[in-house]
């Protein structure tokens, strides 16, 4: 199986901040020996310089100074690992865990380092040690489900990760190997699926969905109908089918399969709705009214349901009813789409209920939505601009012949 990899870097800057640890942990153990405590002291400070062939030498010394000290074989591996010294770093580490089987990072950086000399079954165990030390580690977690990963046991590292991503929720790194791990573990699933009935509704539905997440949304819709032929009473697959005519605008089409979802589901909210905001939409207020307030009565309620339903009483001319619906979608906490469509809309109700001061106020906070969303444009190019620009030390790019 091959090794995944995965940059010493973003653990190495926890060194820095051990560095600082180390002694007044040292204290406690060799506070007869002001030199070694020197040493560490020291070897800290070169590493927080980036001096880390200068790191290695101090941290020797400590070693040969004090034989017994786990924070300075600690010390040591941790910068023979950043070296890439695998083996030294190995030998260092797996003597500061003996020395000290409760030295928090020893069994974390020990795992790494076996892991990246190709020893995968001890650096697990490493990790594992780590964990029991620090349940909430997510480098431990994190390294760990990158070693399952890597000896090809996705099922297993999804736990890790899992718990990794809850600690750190915004770190891309633990996520992109949280979702790898997922992805693994269902496509393992998928081909039993697959093997037990290649040609059944699930197997197309399976199929059909996987295109849906990754944008195909064509190959998408021709795996949901063969799904539908083989599989014609489920409502959640007309549903599903309808979700992905609307994304590139088949609307007839999306209106039909949630015609056939009603049929085996008179309730269901997601069909009420979308037929009853696509006949709002398509200048049909009254059936699309009748249709979202089945969608309300079945627990629809949501920002989109309540617009629709206002804009659709300010087609019919029930302006007073429709906006109460419109304020209740303000309230709802609406995206910047319906924010904007409400207050629009709230505009011209209020102007034809005679309510002046409530109009001018729903024009005024259109207009500073407008402005924000302005902004954010403005902000969001820049960022991209940035993005894609080379470094002002860049090479310039070679030239076409």
């Amino acid at each position: 199986m091959r090794r995944l990899e995965f940059s010493f870097r973003t653990t190495f800057p926890a060194i820095v901040l051990a560095a600082t640890c180390w002694v007044s942990a040292a204290a406690q153990a060799v506070d007869q020996n002001s030199q070694v405590l020197q040493l560490i002291r020291n070897g800290g400070d070169a590493i927080k310089r980036g001096d880390l062939p200068g790191a290695e030498t101090i941290f020797h010394r400590a070693v040969d100074r004090a034989p017994t000290l786990s924070d300075a074989y600690l010390g040591l591996g941790l910068v023979q690992l950043r070296r890439g010294e695998r083996d030294d770093a190995t030998k260092s580490l797996a003597r500061a865990v003996e020395l000290n089987p409760q030295l928090h990072g020893a069994h974390l950086f020990l795992g790494i380092a076996q892991y990246q000399a190709g020893q995968p079954e001890l650096a697990a165990a490493s990790l594992r040690a780590e964990i029991a030390l620090a349940p909430n580690n997510s480098e431990a977690l994190t390294w760990l489900g990158i070693v399952e990963l890597g000896q090809g046991h996705p099922e297993q590292a999804t736990g890790p990760l899992d718990q990794a991503a809850a600690l750190t929720p915004k770190d891309p790194h633990v996520l992109y190997y949280q979702a790898r791990a997922h992805m693994l573990v269902s496509e393992s699933v998928f081909r039993q699926l697959s093997a037990l009935d290649p040609d059944s509704a699930l197997v197309h539905r399976g199929m059909a969905e996987s295109y849906d997440v990754s944008g195909q949304t064509e190959k998408a819709i021709a795996e949901y109908e063969v799904a539908v032929k083989k599989d014609p009473t489920s409502p959640d697959l007309y549903e599903a089918l309808g979700d992905a005519d609307l994304k590139i605008s088949r609307v007839d089409a999306a209106q039909a399969a949630y015609q056939e979802e009603l049929k085996l589901n008179p309730h269901s909210p997601i069909a009420l709705y979308n037929l009853g905001r696509m006949d709002v939409e398509r200048g049909k207020p009254e059936s699309g009214v009748a249709l979202l307030r089945q969608a309300e009565a079945a627990h629809a309620s949501s920002a989109p349901a309540d617009f629709y339903l206002g804009l659709g009483l300010a087609e019919m001319d029930r302006n007073a009813e429709a906006a109460q619906w419109l304020e209740r979608s303000l309230a709802n906490r609406p995206s910047p789409f319906i924010l904007q469509g409400a207050w629009y809309q709230l505009g011209r109700v209020y102007q034809k209920l005679g309510r002046k001061a409530d109009a001018a106020h729903a024009l005024e906070q259109l207009k500073q939505l407008l402005v924000q969303a302005q902004a954010q444009k403005e902000v969001t190019a820049k960022q991209a601009a940035d993005q894609s620009a080379p470094p002002l030390d860049a090479p310039a790019p070679p030239r076409q012949p």
